[in-house]
């Protein structure tokens, strides 16, 4: 009795790569519902369904992401920043520094400098880097309209 041993070629492998990144970027956008404007985060205890427009900042921290509130609740998911990103409405959320993604509507000042800084609403002051300024000033002038002006 003989077994049949079945090889891989690279061209079997490449299709199924690419459908899983479809996959993966299908899931993450399921995870915002546009309807009644909640967003799904899993946490270490379950699933936390939060509105977006509550949302006031993110901040990185390593694997994990912090989402603060403009009630200055938290809550940490596992989750990379660029990830959290990828779940939220893109057009309303602009990253500002390597580690700190921020909710335009919740802009209460910017202060320009090298790079600046942001006021929020809710009192929290970040840096703004110089790297992320030129797309920070897009995302205002998409958000807000035109008249912006740096």
């Amino acid at each position: 009795m003989m077994n049949a041993i079945t090889f891989r070629t690279n061209s079997d492998v490449e299709p199924q790569a690419s459908v899983s990144a479809i996959a993966i970027k299908t899931e993450a956008t399921q995870r915002h519902d546009s309807t009644n404007g909640k967003v799904v985060l899993p946490t270490m205890e379950g699933l936390c369904f939060e509105k977006v427009k509550h949302i006031a900042y993110l901040e990185a921290n390593g694997n994990y992401t912090a989402l603060h509130f403009k009630d200055k609740r938290q809550v940490l998911v596992c989750k990379t920043l660029r990830e959290v990103e990828l779940m939220l409405p893109g057009d309303a959320f602009s990253r500002i520094h390597r580690s700190h993604t921020i909710h335009l509507r919740h802009i209460k000042k910017y202060v320009r400098g090298k790079g600046g800084y942001v006021m929020l609403q809710n009192g929290v002051t970040l840096s703004v880097s110089a790297g992320q300024k030129e797309n920070f000033l897009e995302s205002l002038r998409q958000f807000f309209g035109r008249g912006t002006k740096d």
